[in-house]
């Protein structure tokens, strides 16, 4: 996400899932602790395992080096061992020593998935949004599903360069923020050269993962991704890159072209009245991408080439800027606050992802915020992140989006 003075804008772009650091337990204490961690199944082994830290289970970060994610048998076995958690990141690790088979057959029956009929994929005379296909039984793990979260988007500048984060709102729309568009740091590094959608994996292309059915696994791929050049670029016109306040901080990206709407491609609702937001205590948004993380490696940093998933709580105004109160951070109406988890937030190079909530009564994804900025150490207790108040703006985003 964007860092405290505009320093780490144009990392790899976002979610990264902070992982704590927690206690100094080795792979060899496991045995020692298995009543304190709950026990769970390893896909090809016999012997359970243990719910841990991911940093704390060596033989999972042996397997997650380099480029390893790309084969779908490992990216599935790594998918597979995820703890079914209460919004914790757990990884299931062996008592001791290595994984005996780190991969997942993929000589399994491929998933087909039925197209839905146009008439489907509209509500009256709008396109439908914030809907989500769910093919397997998921569990709250840390990566997402591979048609989880169908709006996140990548934009590409030059070089090839990975920058921010970006949200699909309509076939010819994506929605990201406005340091993502103008100001020094696009400056060096832009310009913008295309909108990346329909990705999962950045390591494959079409992505595929071994996905459990009621029938047994299945190969699950999705369509090859988009990169879709844009036809206009629209900034708030009161946004001030000079800002350390980061107000008014919003923009929108007319693609070249509009875009078919699969079950790994749809646009995420706006918040529109009847449609329920998260701005209330107790309330937990979603936060989505492909940022710097330490879930696959003990060093923050890395950039994660799976799409990653991170639950943060909303947080009043008055708490976001007394956590800020050595920063002098006054909080604009049209600005948000949702974090301070230690161990999960968004992080560098969040910079225009989606803050979304999902409406348990109109079941759909809702478009809450936008990554603006946050604190320099990603993953900080009692330091929230800072999001753009999409419903505040949303006057502007109709207008400009043609909706």
């Amino acid at each position: 996400m964007a860092r405290d003075k505009l320093t780490h804008f144009f990392s790899e772009l976002v979610l990264a899932v902070v992982v704590l650091a927690g206690s100094s337990l080795q792979q060899d204490d496991l045995p020692l602790v298995w009543e304190v961690y709950n026990s769970c199944d390893i896909p090809n082994e016999a012997v359970k395992g243990i719910c841990v830290n991911p940093e704390n289970c060596l033989a999972f970060q042996n397997i997650t080096i380099g480029e390893e994610l790309g084969s779908v048998g490992r990216l599935s076995f790594v998918s597979a061992v995820q703890c079914e958690s209460n919004n914790e990141t757990r990884v299931c690790c062996p008592q001791r020593g290595a994984y005996k088979d780190p991969q997942l057959s993929t000589d399994v029956p491929r998933l087909e998935r039925t197209p839905k009929p146009h008439i489907l994929l509209r509500f009256d005379l709008n396109d439908s949004c914030g809907q989500q296909q769910a093919y397997q039984d998921r569990i709250q793990g840390t990566m997402t599903d591979i048609d989880e979260f169908p709006w996140a988007a990548l934009l590409f500048y030059r070089n090839n360069f990975q920058g921010c984060g970006a949200v699909l709102i309509s076939r010819t729309f994506v929605m990201t923020a406005a340091h993502c568009l103008v100001g020094p740091n696009y400056d060096q590094f832009g310009p913008l050269q295309f909108v990346r959608l329909r990705e999962y994996n950045t390591l494959s292309n079409p992505d595929c993962t071994v996905i459990r059915t009621e029938i047994g696994n299945a190969l699950d791929c999705n369509e090859e991704k988009i990169d879709a050049r844009f036809k206009s670029i629209k900034v708030h016109p009161e946004y001030d890159p000079r800002d350390t306040q980061q107000y008014n901080d919003i923009g929108l990206i007319e693609l070249d072209r509009a875009v078919e709407y699969s079950d790994f491609l749809q646009p995420i609702c706006l918040p529109k009245a009847g449609l329920r937001v998260g701005l209330a205590e107790r309330k937990f948004f979603q936060v989505c991408g492909w940022g710097r993380t330490n879930f696959f490696n003990k060093k923050v940093g890395s950039k994660s080439p799976i799409k990653m998933k991170a639950s943060l709580p909303f947080v009043k105004a008055e708490d976001c800027m007394m956590a800020y109160e050595s920063q002098q951070l006054d909080l604009g109406p049209g600005q948000i606050c949702a974090g301070g988890r230690r161990g999960q937030d968004s992080c560098a190079g969040d910079s225009g992802s989606p803050l979304m909530f999902f409406d348990q009564v109109k079941e759909m994804w809702v478009v809450s915020g936008i990554v603006s900025k946050g604190p320099a150490s990603c993953g900080t207790y009692n330091k929230p992140g800072i999001y753009t108040n999409v419903r505040y703006y949303l006057p502007w985003i109709l207008r400009n989006a043609d909706l």
